[in-house]
């Protein structure tokens, strides 16, 4: 059975999908490739204090494996994309979800299993220079569903699947601040 979902289905998914896919490009070679990532998690890892070591490299490019492949302009993106959906049309959200486990151990950075304030901050600032500590704070409240001041792999998980995934303006629409 076919999946009827292709990507971008609105101009809001359209919008945001392009804002992250532009803002991933690191190296502004007009691609995002898992070279990309690791200068996201540089970046993200010097905003906390920490030098990136082989491990956390690691994380960072395999999530940039796990989204993009190979490197891949905008419009390959939205082709491998519908590709995914195309394939996967009963538990695509699913597999989804199982794809942020990368991401979350990326955002991770001192691995205790949990995503503080400052770890999502430099998280989404390495991509976002300009987002104020309040943008971050709602995104990360917004996030944080059961209030208990950190970010569970669910959900991290729950709230980028409903970023890429939700057709319309959602609360989700603020997972990258």
């Amino acid at each position: 059975m076919a999946s009827s979902i292709k990507f971008p289905n609105t101009s809001f998914q359209e919008a945001k999908l392009r804002r992250v896919y532009e803002a991933k490009d690191f190296d502004n070679n007009g691609y995002v490739s898992s070279n990309d990532f690791a200068i996201w998690g540089r970046i993200a890892a010097e905003k906390v204090g920490l030098d990136m070591d082989d491990e956390a490299k690691e994380c960072w490019v395999s999530a940039g494996q796990s989204f993009y492949g190979n490197t891949k302009s905008y419009d390959e993106y939205i082709d491998y994309f519908n590709a995914f959906l195309e394939n996967n049309p009963d538990n695509y959200e699913e597999i989804s979800r199982d794809i942020m486990v990368n991401v979350f151990k990326a955002i991770d950075s001192n691995k205790d299993g949990v995503v503080n304030l400052a770890e999502y901050k430099a998280f989404v600032t390495a991509v976002f220079p300009n987002l104020t500590d309040d943008d971050v704070e709602y995104g990360f409240n917004i996030i944080d569903e059961d209030g208990d001041g950190v970010l569970s792999q669910e959900e991290v998980a729950t709230a980028c699947t409903r970023y890429y995934y939700d057709e319309e303006d959602t609360k989700y629409k603020h997972f990258y601040g």
